[in-house]
């Protein structure tokens, strides 16, 4: 049994990654000079910054973080300093091109998300990772409306008006009410999506509460489920030189080419590594507090 054991375990090591990091990366590394290997060093520094960058958008927290870890590497463990630099950018090289062919598969450029507010609470909470899925506009769900205008670039009060009442949780969107004489209950069946807030600069994990086809393409508005989000994330009354006239979480409605994709999982909490790193601890060190967003365990 042990034998076999070991031979599933030495079958298993082709799979890892960094066991061809170990038989063909490490042995070049270590046959350069020593002054080579710690220009190694200082570039995988560089590139992992650059990378990081690119892909998480990182803050200037993070970078003295790993600053901070490099020169702790040269100072106390010179011996290994180089291997760890390249062991470093390995793995991060390793699930950023494992996190692109996920995308492959589910059609979207950004397959995983982490929800960063309770905007979608009780469903999602902080520190969710969300799977999308990349959906053509035709099977997104929600209330559809046609509009004989252009939107690109109107602000959702040049052709729609909010409607609120009164509920147990306060004042709440109830529905909607076009141009056009055409009117849209607010509920919670529409299609949960992901897109790029300018305004905000960040993913926004909504519902669709509409689909619009207008003469210029196809739009969406959408609304975070949480008592807290009382309307939609477009009601920002007029918008004059992209300031808006009151909070809001985007500008203009949401294009159909802006859509990364729809929710068809959830993993629990997994995020909260990422946010404890580049949101938490940086609030704290910078303001002594906790994020406004901070739920639960992030």
């Amino acid at each position: 049994m042990r034998e076999k054991i070991a031979a599933i375990k030495r079958k298993l090591r082709w799979i890892d990654p960094f066991t061809y990091v170990d038989l063909f990366i490490i042995p070049r590394v270590h046959a350069l000079s020593k002054p080579l290997q710690w220009v190694v060093f200082v570039a995988s520094y560089i590139l992992l910054s650059i990378l990081v960058s690119i892909v998480l958008g990182a803050t200037p927290f993070f970078f003295l973080l790993l600053s901070l870890f490099y020169v702790y590497l040269f100072l106390f463990e010179r011996k290994e300093a180089v291997d760890w630099g390249v062991y470093l950018l390995s793995a991060f090289v390793f699930a950023w091109a494992i996190y692109s062919i996920f995308g492959i598969a589910l059609g979207t450029s950004s397959p995983l998300v982490i929800v960063v507010s309770g905007s979608m609470e009780p469903l999602y909470h902080r520190g969710d990772v969300i799977v999308l899925q990349g959906t053509p506009f035709e099977q997104l769900q929600g209330a559809e409306v046609k509009l004989q205008e252009q939107l690109a670039g109107k602000p959702f009060s040049s052709f729609a008006t909010p409607h609120y009442a009164s509920t147990p949780h306060g004042i709440q969107i109830d529905s909607i009410e076009f141009s056009n004489g055409e009117t849209v209950k607010i509920t919670k069946e529409g299609s949960i999506a992901v897109y790029f807030s300018q305004y905000l600069q960040q993913p926004i994990i909504h519902r669709i509460v509409a689909k619009i086809s207008a003469s210029d393409g196809h739009y969406v508005l959408t609304k975070g489920d949480s008592i807290n989000n009382n309307t939609i994330d477009q009601d920002c009354g007029k918008v004059r030189y992209s300031i808006p006239e009151k909070h809001c979480i985007t500008l203009y409605p949401v294009r159909e080419e802006e859509i990364q994709g729809k929710s068809i999982f959830r993993i629990p909490a997994i995020g909260c590594v990422k946010l404890w790193l580049f949101d938490d601890l940086s609030s704290l060190l910078a303001t002594g507090k906790l994020p406004a967003d901070f739920r639960g365990i992030c």
